[in-house]
């Protein structure tokens, strides 16, 4: 009987010893660290993501080492699972940003992520809804529904911004992403010549744009579009750029627009009235074929920003177009 006593007993010190050394260690939270390529003018003041926005995050899974490629993951004919299903993440502390509801790392194998900001958005138009979807046989986001919108001159302007597929394993290190931005930027400056009398934009748009269209995100490729619907001019479905403006010698800058990229085939029409007293007026109109006014300019790309700084004389009127990476620089290249 004692012996019985004093195997029990080592069995029971031998339980006690492995429960208190062996511990179970779940994998970390996923968290991202995201930046962004360029700037807009009143959504962000640095490339640092701002803090007080979320943006929406897709994972996918397969069981492949650590290290896949984005190549290597949609070759492989291991089992694809969705792992986060457009989820949004926010802000928590040191420029990171974690789940609205905290996801955790797969002991084994690989992630994919894809993602977008902002995660829910309306246009200008009141019935038209952003709607992002992700194709799991081909791994590609889609973004339909999207419209022309304005850019906002304070707060968070509607800009559709995505991160490339990225694959990754559990490093211990958050996930670094690159936010792009999906849409054209569209700036229009005015003024007058100097000397000139009175002169006042009645209206400027641009002809057969289309504001409809649906973007894919494809491995690590800009973003691509194809526009939907038919050929309008931008006053027809939302606002012009400018009407009533009375020009000064100094550029004035217009609502500014944020368009789908597209290929331009339509015009530039400036209506305008020039005053040579309060009571002696006459009006022109003048029309500029878009693709014939630089080579850059016959399409307006993704991540681009297309401003137009225009002179308007008695005359004569002058256009200088620039194309930049979302930032500003006047080039002249004028036009007549």
């Amino acid at each position: 009987m004692k012996k019985v006593f004093i195997a029990l007993a080592a069995v029971a010190a031998l339980a006690a010893c492995t429960k208190s050394e062996v511990e179970y260690t779940p994998a970390g939270e996923i968290g991202f660290s995201p930046i962004t390529e360029n700037v807009t003018k009143s959504m962000l003041t640095d490339p640092a993501f701002p803090t007080g926005e979320n943006f929406n995050v897709w994972a996918w899974y397969k069981q492949l080492p650590a290290g896949t490629t984005i190549a290597d993951w949609q070759t492989s004919a291991a089992t694809q699972q969705e792992y986060i299903s457009d989820k949004p993440f926010t802000h928590r502390e040191n420029s990171k940003w974690g789940g609205v509801t905290p996801y955790y790392w797969p002991k084994l194998g690989s992630l994919m992520f894809a993602g977008h900001y902002p995660s829910d958005i309306k246009t200008n138009n009141a019935d038209a809804t952003v709607v992002y979807t992700f194709n799991s046989s081909n791994n590609k986001m889609i973004f339909s529904n999207i419209r022309q919108t304005t850019v906002k001159t304070s707060g968070s302007s509607e800009d559709i911004m995505y991160f490339n597929m990225t694959p990754t394993s559990l490093s211990g290190n958050d996930v670094k992403v690159v936010f792009k931005h999906a849409l054209s930027w569209i700036t229009v400056n005015v003024r007058k010549t100097e000397d000139s009398p009175k002169i006042v934009i009645n209206n400027i748009k641009f002809t057969e744009v289309n504001p409809l269209g649906e973007g894919t995100v494809d491995n690590q490729k800009l973003i691509e579009w194809e526009t939907k619907g038919s050929k309008v001019n931008t006053d027809d479905f939302d606002t012009v750029f400018g009407t009533s403006v009375t020009l000064e010698e100094e550029y004035s800058t217009l609502p500014e627009h944020l368009f789908i990229p597209q290929t331009m085939a339509g015009e530039l029409v400036i209506e305008y009235t020039v005053y040579s007293s309060e009571t002696e007026h006459f009006s022109e109109t003048y029309k500029k074929t878009l693709s014939g006014l630089k080579a850059e300019l016959d399409t307006w790309a993704p991540s681009k920003h297309y401003t137009y700084n225009i002179e308007i004389g008695t005359t004569e009127i002058l256009i200088a177009p620039t194309v930049t990476p979302w930032e500003e620089v006047t080039v002249a290249v004028p036009v007549q």
